[in-house]
């Protein structure tokens, strides 16, 4: 069934606001909307139906070596966004 955009966007806020107005449908991941559909604020219209798993990549330029601050920011983040979007 062909779908017409009624709004596109790359910006996960923009997207989360314009369906929080009636603007349509969007597929968000959990972890950006989930008080809004445990409030009831929004619901999954296709329950059944997600997305497929998505990565997360550093960068990270190694020309003179990593810093020790780079070092650690990675460490954190490998440790927290598990906690984020599980």
């Amino acid at each position: 069934m062909p779908v017409e955009a009624r709004l596109a966007s790359n910006d996960i806020v923009v997207l989360k606001q314009a369906v929080q107005e009636g603007l349509g449908i969007v597929a968000l991941p959990g972890y950006i909307c989930r008080d809004e559909v445990r409030s009831g604020a929004l619901q999954r219209v296709l329950p059944e139906w997600t997305e497929a798993e998505a990565t997360i990549t550093a960068v990270i330029p190694f020309r003179h070596g990593l810093q020790p601050s780079v070092r650690v920011f990675v460490d954190y983040l490998v440790e927290e966004i598990p906690k984020l979007v599980g």
